[in-house]
């Protein structure tokens, strides 16, 4: 398997003041697949479009990907997943129908955030695509649907699909507490109660999705866990480890301020790969009841890092270290070092390095932690040159976390 990165920059070129020094490319590709930069209202050239203007945004953000996707021998065509990110859901509709105009005919699985906040004030949107350019033939993709017949949204027109199988990589639509008809949501009276309701159906829903695919939760590799609230993790996070037992994937927790609809409290993204007969390594496995002494009990069986074939996922770190102390409280740059510190040493266990890094998702919880925490991951990437996304949130697993990184990484033939 091959990587190439494409349009490689430094951000001390891109963003005001000069002060970030990260090596980072718009698009790559590894083997038959393609991970491009979150795309935003930033045209190739980095300069804003419209910075009042949601749907202008998402217009050029849509844009972008077609060029970069074609730069790398892709098209639109072979996007799998679509993750959007907003700051205000007011802008939904408008950007909903721009990415649903761009992706007409192709039915891609996807996930929908609101945010506190993008790299730059003036970003609304922030588009992340996903690619992969099939060997032969088209993707199996799974109860396809479009939005008109979803919770009354028929000006979005948007085609989508629950599941795509590309052969080697599951895509699986983010899994809320909703029935497959798009009219029944369950655990709508936003108590505790509710959210584990919505996880506990939303389980239900990815296991189901992946019989039909002829797949399992052996094949899940890692899982992005978003909740409205703190206080939802512990039943979540419960009636997510009823459903896994004994997978142990590595997993992200973040605290998001909303989702598609206001009553969503809880949606589940995962990373699969097919184990085709071997089984996937995971790595420092353990119980959350042992590993957090924070009086929660979630009940769930994780690991640290899991390698697919080539493919190597990584839990999000943070400024703990892997034997379970905290560096840097208070600090957001001494807590992404510890972070890029474990990030090396998990990649090393399974096989791979710090340059096998193909796409870093930032998570930060306030806009003035984003200069310390991107210095500390520039000096660890230096000459990586990955793709990325970052995003400031409304928090983490515990209080006092205030970044968590998270990485893609292939290891090259």
């Amino acid at each position: 398997m091959t990587i190439t990165r494409f349009r490689k920059f430094n951000t001390r070129d891109v963003y005001p003041g000069g002060r970030l020094d990260n090596d980072m490319c718009m698009a790559v590709r590894a083997g038959n697949r393609i991970f491009l930069r979150g795309q935003t209202g930033l045209d190739l050239d980095q300069k804003m479009i419209d910075p009042n203007d949601a749907g202008t945004q998402a217009e050029q953000a849509m844009q972008n990907a077609k060029i970069l996707l074609e730069e790398a021998g892709s098209s639109l065509d072979h996007v799998t997943m679509v993750t959007t990110y907003l700051t205000d859901p007011a802008y939904r509709t408008a950007v909903y129908k721009t990415v649903a105009k761009h992706l007409r005919g192709n039915h891609t699985v996807g996930t929908g955030l609101v945010v506190k906040g993008l790299a730059m004030p003036d970003m609304k949107v922030e588009i992340d695509l996903e690619a992969y350019i099939p060997t032969s033939g088209e993707f199996k993709k799974y109860r396809l649907m479009n939005s008109k017949d979803w919770y009354g949204q028929a000006d979005i027109n948007r085609d989508s699909a629950w599941l795509i199988d590309t052969g080697d990589e599951i895509f699986l639509r983010g899994q809320t507490g909703t029935e497959f008809d798009g009219k029944t949501m369950h655990g709508t009276g936003f108590t505790v109660e509710d959210a584990g309701k919505q996880a506990d159906k939303a389980m239900q829903n990815a296991r189901g999705l992946l019989e039909e695919a002829g797949a399992s939760f052996d094949d899940v590799c890692r899982t992005r866990i978003y909740i409205a609230d703190r206080a939802y993790r512990e039943p979540v996070y419960q009636a997510i480890g009823k459903h896994f037992g004994d997978t142990y994937p590595c997993s992200t927790g973040l605290i998001m301020r909303g989702f598609a609809r206001p009553e969503i409290l809880f949606e589940i993204d995962m990373s699969i790969v097919r184990t085709n007969g071997t089984p996937h390594q995971r790595f420092r496995k353990f119980h959350t009841d042992n590993e957090y002494k924070d009086g929660q009990q979630l009940g769930m069986k994780f690991c640290k890092a899991v390698r697919a074939g080539n493919r190597v996922f990584l839990r999000g770190q943070t400024g703990g270290t892997l034997d379970g102390e905290f560096v840097g409280p208070g600090d957001p740059g001494a807590e992404a070092d510890q972070a890029m510190k474990n990030i090396k040493v998990l990649l090393e266990e399974a096989g791979a390095s710090l340059n096998d890094i193909v796409k870093v998702s930032t998570y930060i919880q306030h806009r003035d932690h984003r200069e310390p925490v991107y210095q500390q991951i520039g000096k660890h990437l230096k000459g990586v040159f990955p793709c990325g996304t970052g995003l400031i949130v409304d928090g983490f697993a515990k209080p006092h976390i205030l970044v968590e990184i998270d990485v893609d990484a292939i290891i090259p033939d």
